[in-house]
């Protein structure tokens, strides 16, 4: 195993669970395979570039590239993303995150089984990874605080920004989820 830098780009679905409340369950199906098949679709017509790998959780796609193996600013591509699946009216969170990430070069088996219980690995310890999931959970609204959360649009953590030697424009309201710093760089 290895250590290195990587970028970490999660788009969820922000409004997936009322969805799912207020259509008929083979409304929501289709509805649910509408955003995935978009998001993938998205992903294969503009790869971030080699060694890209995702996982699927259901209310989102997690993508991580290593530092210096993306084809295309990861930022431009994560507002493409976005932008497509606004179009097909869904309201979505976007995270970029970046920071250390364990690397497995041979590639071992990502299901292992504990006693009867098949345990799947998503990953090996990421930091980009563990934001994203934060920045999303801040992003959604709690039922003790509905206004703390950020609602959807898009988080770059400031690591992130950082690492792609970018300066924004003006000074965006600083959030903070899971020691993290992100700001809200659009809708």
């Amino acid at each position: 195993m290895i250590d290195e830098n990587a970028f970490g780009l999660l788009i969820s679905y922000f409004t997936i669970e009322s969805e799912e409340y207020l259509l008929e369950p083979p409304e929501f199906v289709e509805r649910y395979l509408a955003f995935r098949n978009t998001l993938l679709e998205c992903v294969a017509a503009v790869p971030l570039g080699p060694g890209t790998r995702g996982v699927d959780l259901g209310h989102a796609v997690y993508l991580e590239i290593g530092e210096g193996d993306e084809v295309d600013d990861p930022l431009r591509w994560l507002r493409g993303v976005r932008e497509q699946l606004d179009q097909h009216g869904f309201a979505t969170v976007g995270v970029m995150t970046y920071g250390g990430r364990w690397v497995d070069e041979a590639r071992a088996a990502l299901v292992e089984t504990a006693a009867d219980v098949p345990i799947q690995r998503a990953s090996l310890p990421s930091e980009p990874f563990r934001r994203a999931l934060d920045a999303d959970g801040a992003a959604r609204a709690s039922d003790h605080e509905p206004a703390a959360s950020w609602g959807p649009g898009l988080y770059v953590d400031v690591d992130a920004i950082e690492a792609l030697d970018k300066k924004l424009k003006n000074a965006p309201t600083p959030l903070h989820a899971g020691g993290a710093l992100f700001y809200r760089v659009s809708r």
